[in-house]
């Protein structure tokens, strides 16, 4: 019988981290990649704890110019980190809208313990990635 206990930090804060280098390396076509990572980070974080994770991953989505070059990595960390949770680790997350929304409508908002789950993981990994950001720009 496996016991091991899953540390829900550590997941967050290897997404965060994973989503800095990503910017960092493989950004293309941006002029300051971290600099937009940051203001985009700060912006989604905002949206995630005033109108909820539905709301933030549409404001992901509907991002223009550089910020739509830099939100694929954002979205892309935290599809990962979902499949890390016991209960969505066989799931496939398309990074397309409409299949993207479908996932979270039907798996994450009808459920309160999930959706809770969801949003404080997308919060504490959101938090670090702006600090680790912030740090990457100096």
């Amino acid at each position: 019988m496996n016991t091991s206990t899953l540390n829900l930090d550590k997941i967050a804060a290897e997404c965060a981290q994973n989503i800095v280098k990503n910017v960092k390396e493989k950004s293309q076509g941006v002029k300051n990649p971290v600099d937009t990572l940051e203001r985009l980070v700060t912006k989604t974080l905002g949206v995630l704890q005033q109108q909820g994770i539905y709301a933030m991953m549409l404001f992901l989505f509907s991002r223009t110019s550089d910020e739509k070059k830099i939100a694929p990595f954002i979205r892309s960390e935290l599809y990962n980190m979902v499949k890390k949770l016991p209960e969505f680790e066989n799931e496939t997350v398309e990074d397309i809208p409409d299949k993207a929304l479908q996932f979270y409508s039907n798996n994450v908002l009808d459920n309160l313990d999930t959706l809770f789950l969801f949003r404080d993981l997308f919060e504490q990994t959101l938090i670090y990635t702006r600090f680790g950001a912030k740090a990457a720009s100096e």
